[in-house]
């Protein structure tokens, strides 16, 4: 049985929290704050096209774990190529769409900056899958009228 700690929760739901709808009717984004900064950040300019709706939590959940700072895209400007979400692009010219695939980029740029041995890598891997297998019905609630 897998068990969730408190503090996983949390952040989970906080991260849902912290998608807004702003005035002109696009969702906006603010990055939690960490309470323990890790001097093991990675330092390049993430952006998230997502809303609290989306697979986009799983996302920042993983961001704040490997310390990263995510920025809000413009949903008007998303680049996904069909206009999904969650889409994340970098400063580097990436653009990687579908969370499954946007948690193995950031695990792997953590694996870039010597944040993983193969060992960490595989469990992450593993999480990450089990994740988007398992946390649908937690974090996507789907209400009597279809929507989530």
């Amino acid at each position: 049985m897998v068990r969730f700690g408190a503090a996983s929760l949390l952040l989970i739901a906080s991260s849902a929290a912290a998608f807004s709808t702003t005035s002109n009717g696009l969702t906006s984004y603010r990055t939690p704050a960490k309470s323990n900064q890790s001097s093991t950040s990675l330092s390049m300019a993430l952006t998230l096209y997502g809303s609290q709706g989306s697979r986009s939590p799983l996302v920042n959940w993983a961001a704040n774990e490997l310390n990263l700072s995510v920025e809000a895209g413009d949903l008007s400007k998303n680049p996904h190529p069909f206009g999904q979400i969650p889409c994340l692009t970098d400063d580097n010219g990436v653009l990687v769409f579908e969370s499954g695939a946007i948690l193995n980029y950031l695990q792997s740029k953590a694996a870039d900056k010597g944040m993983h041995g193969d060992k960490k890598m595989a469990e992450v891997s593993s999480w990450i899958s089990w994740a988007n297998a398992s946390l649908n019905p937690i974090c996507f609630l789907e209400t009597p009228d279809g929507k989530v």
